[in-house]
């Protein structure tokens, strides 16, 4: 292998300063070199990491050795506390019952039953912007919107439990995991403390406790008579080899997991691209026109029929999920050793998937920093759009993320209702850059200006 594609920090000075900047932010973290690399390799003091920044290598790796990785005990630590062992976390037969059993939850027809929820608080978000107006933190704003749909789609009963602060706890709790995935890559004590987590395990804890109470609540009722929400989902889901169902500590675990994904990942990747959108205001032009062609009629609601048709809207949403992926980074354990590329990796091995890094990655993209939807229109020939190993935004492999079409779902819906109503304004001099917290955060609040568009078009 050649030497540019190896980075040891042998010395003290070296290790200090790539504990110091993996500290500050990972994702700055990174080494240079998997932006124009196919494979990277990194020695972190007695930890072996590899970077797999190839789109046939990340196949290679996630595929064709999938059961050669596992999570990595990072992950437990980091966010087992409040997810136990649901979909994200569980490994082998106990997450592959968990994929059977749920894959039905999220098939087209029953994400597209969810649509109404997401409509009406989205349609309360955006009346609420537009009467109040002014200077908003769009990012803070898409938290509590996704939280509400989340709850709102699990829960048809909402007003039983408070969403902004189930949204709030489950910030706290994910705030300070990144110092949990640190100290496991540094191996320190599990039990060692670190800044905010008592504050984070109090929360995990009460969150619990609500979504344990909306079951023992619903398994009061017959299943035939409730509400088709994603609890009473999860309430009558099945194994289809062997018909095992889910106990109330599963059925937590995976509220809590979807409470997480369905939230957390949809609200930054609508906050990262309303910030764009504010920044190019020729492309939001454009999608407003779009907007005002498909729903020409203030009445007409949004349905699946009219999201279909939301071609550029979509293609924002793609190039906006490329350039700044809510989930950026996979990692994997090996726990049975194999090769790539000639590199061995053996058990113990880092195994990394920079999905940031592979979405602006110099050997795939054209002009990869640039903000350029139009690459998303569907042309002859390879390109690394069309690669579900290139672009992934929802992860690559058996474990690619079982929510996508919800997500997709939701984040259009939001987007369209949103634009449709407001004009956007950035409030910042430029993008701030992304800092990771399991996902992509901004380091600073994504400050705008909102403005009625009926109110722009009257003063115009």
């Amino acid at each position: 292998m050649s030497s540019s594609l190896r980075q040891a920090f042998t010395t003290l000075p070296a290790q200090i300063r790539a504990v110091t900047a993996t500290v500050r932010n990972p994702i700055e973290a990174l080494p240079p070199s998997v932006f124009h690399e196919r494979l990277v390799e990194r020695h972190l003091g007695r930890q072996h990491i590899v970077y797999v920044c190839a789109p046939d290598l990340v196949r290679e790796a996630l595929v064709t050795h999938a059961s050669s990785l596992d999570k990595g005990e990072g992950l437990r630590r980091a966010i087992g506390p409040g997810l136990g062992k649901g979909l994200l976390t569980a490994e082998g037969t106990d997450w592959k019952w968990q994929r059977q059993a749920l894959a039905p939850v999220f098939r087209a027809s029953g994400t597209d039953a969810f649509l109404p929820a997401m409509i009406g608080a989205t349609n309360r978000c955006v009346s609420a912007l537009e009467n109040q107006g002014g200077i908003v933190a769009i990012d803070q704003v898409m938290m509590r919107l996704t939280g509400r749909i989340i709850i709102e789609t699990m829960l048809s009963s909402p007003e039983a439990v408070d969403a902004d602060a189930m949204a709030e706890g489950l910030g706290v709790f994910l705030k300070q995991t990144r110092w949990s995935l640190l100290g496991d890559l540094l191996g320190t004590p599990e039990w060692l403390p670190h800044p905010g987590k008592a504050k984070g395990l109090a929360a995990a804890r009460a969150l619990r406790d609500q979504a344990l109470a909306q079951i023992r609540t619903r398994r009061g009722i017959d299943p035939s008579a409730a509400p088709d929400d994603l609890l009473n989902r999860l309430l009558i889901a099945r194994d289809p080899e062997t018909g095992r169902m889910m106990s109330d500590e599963e059925i937590i675990d995976n509220l809590l997991t979807f409470l997480t994904a369905g939230h957390e990942t949809t609200a930054l990747a609508l906050a990262w691209t309303l910030d764009r959108l504010a920044r190019h205001p020729e492309i939001m032009r454009a999608v407003q026109r779009e907007l005002d062609t498909v729903l020409p009629d203030a009445n007409l609601e949004l349905d699946t029929e009219k999201l279909a048709r939301l071609d550029l809207t979509r293609r924002v949403l793609r190039e906006s999920m490329r350039l700044t992926p809510p989930a950026p980074i996979i990692i994997r354990e090996v726990r049975a050793p194999f090769k790539l590329e000639g590199v061995s990796l053996e058990k113990g091995t880092r195994l990394v998937v920079p999905i940031c890094a592979l979405h602006r990655h110099r050997q795939l993209w054209e002009a990869p920093e640039i903000f350029d939807p139009s690459r998303f229109i569907p042309r002859e020939g390879e390109r690394p759009q069309d690669d579900r190993y290139a672009f992934m935004p929802f992860g690559a492999g058996p474990r690619i993320c079982i929510g996508a079409r919800f997500a997709e779902t939701e984040a259009l819906t939001v987007l369209a209702l949103t634009l449709r109503r407001l004009d956007l304004t950035p409030e910042l001099p430029a993008i701030p850059p992304g800092k990771l917290e399991i996902t992509l955060r901004p380091s600073k609040p994504l400050l705008m200006s909102v403005r009625s568009r009926h109110s722009t078009m009257a003063d115009s």
